[in-house]
């Protein structure tokens, strides 16, 4: 018997066992509100990224990041790094509204945003302090949202073979490679996980991202790289439903 063969049959077991699960017990497209915080080394720096998705009364919905550094870090970097997504849920899809990405407080050129107009189809978006005017599909959305609609398709066990953002003014595209399963021990606890190759259409930059279905396939662990080259890793070490105050 081929080895590989035999390998391949069981991974493939083990995904459909978790997709099973996962109908029976998810829901099929929205994400329930969270609070997770990750424990990251990006070129030797140790950072904590606390992440929450939340909803309004009106169904508005926001994803948001905050980056802060750690140890000797601090030293180099004191402000926090705050990304957010705003978005919608519009005919079983989520629909971006706006996007914040702000380095520090004195201006950088790094900080950036990006404003959909659904009705135009058309973004307006700010980096390194040009703004540009982009024409795009109503399934265009921020880098940040990209990852949440990917998660909602898992959900949904309908993985698209492309998903279009924006980032830094560019029109860009990723594509999502299965690798297989893995069960992957964090601070926040053991989780069997699917494991995916996320890659940025045209680029040397992809990331490696470990997805627990039963965290409505929260990503726990991520590797960042260039090439062969790791350039960045973060690991959860807390998560909790709802508008819970984190430890």
């Amino acid at each position: 018997m081929n080895p590989f063969n035999s390998t391949l049959k069981t991974e493939m077991r083990k995904l459909i066992t978790i997709a099973f699960a996962v109908c029976l017990s998810a829901p099929v497209l929205a994400l329930s509100p969270y609070t997770a915080i990750y424990e990251g080394k990006v070129s030797g720096f140790r950072a904590d990224t606390h992440t929450s998705l939340s909803a309004d009364d009106s169904g508005r919905m926001e994803f948001r990041s905050v980056a802060k550094a750690r140890g000797m870090a601090r030293m180099l970097k004191h402000d926090p790094i705050v990304e957010s997504s705003q978005f919608v849920e519009i005919d079983g899809r989520y629909r971006a509204i706006e996007y914040n990405y702000l380095f520090n407080q004195s201006g950088s050129k790094r900080n950036a945003w990006i404003k959909f107009d659904r009705d135009k189809l058309i973004a307006k978006s700010l980096y390194k302090k040009a703004i540009v005017e982009l024409d795009i599909n109503s399934d265009h959305v921020d880098r940040v949202l990209e990852t949440l609609v990917f998660r909602t398709d898992l959900m949904a066990g309908e993985v698209a073979e492309k998903y279009p953002y924006i980032d830094r003014n560019t029109l860009r595209e990723a594509v999502y490679e299965l690798l297989g399963t893995e069960t992957v021990k964090t601070v926040a606890g053991e989780f069997d996980a699917i494991k995916y190759r996320r890659q940025r259409v045209g680029s040397s930059r992809s990331a490696i991202i470990w997805f627990a279905p039963e965290l409505e396939f929260l990503p726990i662990q991520m590797q960042h790289f260039n090439g062969e080259k790791l350039t960045g890793t973060a690991i959860l070490k807390y998560y909790a439903l709802g508008n819970v105050t984190p430890r």
